[in-house]
């Protein structure tokens, strides 16, 4: 009698560990299967209108449609400083809650090179915080604009107020990535919110304050790059940002602050133990 040999048959888990469609979908279906992630989009929502709603009740004495938009434009931007911070909380306990609860090690068990599963969770929270800043200043401008058409002076919708729309949308979609980045570099969902909020409202004030003491030019040059101001410039008017810095160039510009927290968070996640 002998015995027969049979070679282990193939994992179905095998082949779907590295097809992206799959990587993305189950990172997608983590975030949006968190109540946190509601949670922080209906406040976001919430607090955007209603803060465009009090504004918008406040504008009076605009009598020209071109008055209307610049003002309509700037107010419904107004609240990106806020939802940016909840963005960044979102971001960072989307990576960081799985290492303190040390499903991490499940996710990286699925996805043994990481990085697929880094990559996919970054756009997954950078599309939904796109989305989000869509919904919540196209629904600014649009509650605002039915305010001051009230008033007499309808503001118009064109190149330049869709430019700043979705300029601030884009901006929250940066700062969804690069909270994942300091997230996954930093293994913990407090150290990461700390930072962010440390390079968001922190930051500018101690470069303005080292400006103003030092009467340095080169540093007041340099705030411009903050990542809070280069939300100022993509979501204002080109005439109104006053940062003196082209939206080509704050895009560019948003993107490395974005690629400073994901390049070392994805070199580290793919050599470090877990």
């Amino acid at each position: 009698m002998t015995a027969q040999s049979t070679a282990p048959r193939p994992s179905a888990l095998d082949g779907a560990r590295l097809r992206a469609g799959g990587v993305v979908a189950s990172e997608a279906l983590k975030l949006a299967t968190v109540r946190s992630t509601w949670w922080s989009l209906w406040v976001s929502v919430l607090l955007a209108l209603g803060l465009a709603a009090i504004l918008g009740g406040t504008l009076d004495g605009v009598e020209s449609v071109e008055g209307a938009t610049q003002l309509a434009a700037t107010a419904a931007t107004v609240h990106l400083q806020l939802v940016g911070l909840v963005v960044a909380v979102l971001g960072a306990l989307s990576i960081g809650g799985e290492y303190t609860t040390g499903m991490i090690r499940s996710t990286y068990t699925a996805v043994p090179r990481r990085l697929p599963s880094l990559l996919a969770r970054t756009g997954t929270v950078a599309l939904a915080a796109f989305v989000l800043g869509l919904i919540t200043t196209g629904g600014s401008f649009a509650l605002i604009a039915v305010q001051l058409a009230g008033k007499g002076a309808a503001p118009v919708v064109d190149g330049e107020v869709l430019g700043a729309l979705v300029g601030g949308a884009f901006h929250l979609a940066v700062l969804g990535a690069f909270s994942v980045g300091l997230g996954a570099l930093l293994r913990s969902s407090a150290a990461a919110i700390g930072t962010a909020v440390g390079v968001l409202f922190v930051l500018p004030i101690v470069v303005s304050l080292a400006g103003a003491l030092l009467d340095a030019q080169w540093i007041t040059d340099a705030s411009r790059y903050l990542l809070s101001s280069l939300g100022t410039t993509l979501s204002r008017l080109p005439d109104e940002s006053g940062t003196g810095v082209g939206v080509g160039t704050a895009v560019l510009a948003s993107l490395a602050w974005a690629a400073a927290a994901l390049v070392p968070a994805l070199l580290v996640t793919r050599v470090r133990d877990v």
